[in-house]
């Protein structure tokens, strides 16, 4: 099996500002990100998509383009940042984002979900992928989702995948074999 996970396009949301479960609107750029991405992509059985209009619109693209109507999953949204949605970074209470940078795993932003909170939806979406037919599959989501889906899938452990650099557009390709995954490029 061959699974495709693909970072949205840019959005218009200002630098410094924590969105997740926020729905930002797409870039000016969002035509030219999206053909760039149905160029490099090939066909597939299966689509899913974050139910969130920076990856539904690209998932729309892509279903039209491979024949494939997405299927949209809340479980495959961002992180969810509760309180601090649509804030800036540096105006949060030091010592709330002090203590959740120290233990994204295990401490929530107020009102929001964990890492592993996050590790868990994408665990049980993705079993639900694997247990399809599908030899080409496609996700497109967000970079939260993406690390969760790299952690559970190639050894190295959930908390090597935050640091991360995913592209706005990348598509990173997992290749399942009979000695397991293979994690085969990052934002190719």
């Amino acid at each position: 099996m061959d699974l495709y996970l693909i970072r949205h396009t840019r959005t218009q949301a200002e630098t410094g500002v924590c969105y997740g479960r926020l729905d930002v609107p797409l870039a000016p750029t969002h035509a030219e990100e999206c053909a760039a991405v149905l160029g490099r992509l090939p066909a597939a059985q299966a689509l899913w998509s974050s139910p969130l209009a920076r990856c539904r619109v690209l998932a729309e693209a892509i279903g039209k383009r491979i024949g494939v109507a997405p299927r949209i999953d809340a479980r495959l949204c961002e992180l969810n940042f509760g309180e601090w949605e649509g804030r800036r970074w540096n105006a949060l209470e030091r010592d709330q984002s002090e203590r959740w940078s120290a233990d994204y795993w295990s401490v929530a932003p107020p009102g929001g979900e964990t890492y592993r909170e996050l590790h868990e939806r994408v665990g049980a979406v993705l079993a639900e992928i694997l247990a399809r037919d599908a030899q080409r599959v496609v996700l497109v989501t967000h970079a939260g989702p993406i690390r969760a889906v790299l952690a559970r899938c190639v050894p190295s452990g959930p908390r090597r995948y935050p640091e991360l650099e995913l592209e706005y557009g990348g598509i990173t390709l997992l290749r399942a074999g009979e000695a397991g995954w293979r994690l085969e490029y990052v934002n190719g």
